[in-house]
C-alpha cells in the first residue's frame, strides 16, 4: 500500500501538504519527515520530486502566488491608485489566510517567481500614468509591497514568536486608548478621550492610513 501510494505523488500533491502544514502549525513544523507522514509516504520518496527544503518553500510561496493572482490578463481601464487598492486588497488577504508566506516574500529568492513578476509588471504599469519612468514605477510598487509585508508581519508577529496567549490585551497602547492605564505622556494621554483613536489599533485601519499617505507621496513627487 505504502508503494502505491508513493507512486502516485507529485509535486503538486508535497507542495499542497506543505502549505497546508505551513497554515496550521507555521513554517517552524514544516519538515520533510512531517509532510511524508501526512502524505502516508516514506520521506525519502519525496526527494524524487522535490530537490530539498529551500526547493519546497520557493514551490510554496509560488503556489500561494497563483492563488491570489492580480488581475495582469484583465485589459480593464484601471488607474493607477485602483490598481493599488486591488493590489493591497489581495495580498491582504493573502497574507491573513497564510500568514508564514509573509516571511517567504521577505526574501528576495523566493518572491519573484514568474507570477509574482507578472504582478510587479502590472502594479508598476499603473505608475507610469504619473509619468515616471520605469525604475521610479518599479520602485514605487516595491515600496507598498514592502508596507503591506511590514504591517502584516506586526499582526502576526506573536505567531511566528510562539508567545500568543488568548485573553491576552493587544498592547500597551490599547491600554492607554481604553483609558486603563495613565502614564506620564502628556500628548498620548489625550488619545483617551480622542474621537478614532481606536483605528489606532486596528491593522486594516493602520495599513489603509499608510498606503493613503504613501499615494499621496507617490503624486507629490512624480509631479
Amino acid at each position: 500500500m505504502a508503494e502505491q501510494r508513493a507512486s502516485k505523488l507529485t509535486a503538486d500533491a508535497i507542495v499542497a501538504t506543505a502549505i497546508d502544514v505551513a497554515d496550521a502549525d507555521g513554517l517552524s513544523a514544516l519538515s520533510m519527515r512531517r509532510i511524508a507522514d501526512d502524505l502516508g509516504v516514506g520521506a525519502m520518496s519525496l526527494y524524487r520530486h522535490v530537490a530539498d527544503k529551500d526547493a519546497l518553500l520557493e514551490a510554496m510561496a509560488e503556489e500561494i502566488g497563483r492563488r491570489f493572482p492580480y488581475p495582469v490578463h484583465d485589459d480593464g481601464p484601471w488607474t493607477w491608485r485602483q490598481r493599488v487598492a486591488i493590489a493591497v486588497d489581495i495580498d491582504w488577504d493573502l497574507y491573513r489566510q497564510h500568514p508564514w508566506v509573509v516571511l517567504a516574500y521577505s526574501a528576495p529568492r523566493y518572491s519573484f517567481g514568474l507570477d509574482a513578476l507578472e504582478g510587479l509588471d502590472w502594479l508598476a504599469a499603473g505608475f507610469l500614468d504619473l509619468g515616471v519612468d520605469i525604475v521610479r514605477a518599479t520602485e514605487m510598487a516595491l515600496s507598498l509591497w514592502n508596507y503591506v509585508n511590514g504591517v502584516v508581519l506586526a499582526t502576526v508577529s506573536e505567531q511566528f514568536l510562539g508567545t500568543e496567549r488568548p485573553g491576552d490585551r493587544p498592547s500597551g497602547l490599547a491600554d492607554l486608548i481604553d483609558g486603563r492605564t495613565a502614564p506620564h505622556l502628556p500628548h498620548l494621554a489625550g488619545l483617551a478621550s480622542a474621537s478614532g483613536a481606536a483605528r489606532l489599533t486596528d491593522p486594516r485601519a493602520l495599513l489603509d492610513a499608510g498606503v493613503a499617505a504613501l499615494c499621496a507621496g507617490f503624486e507629490a513627487t512624480a509631479g
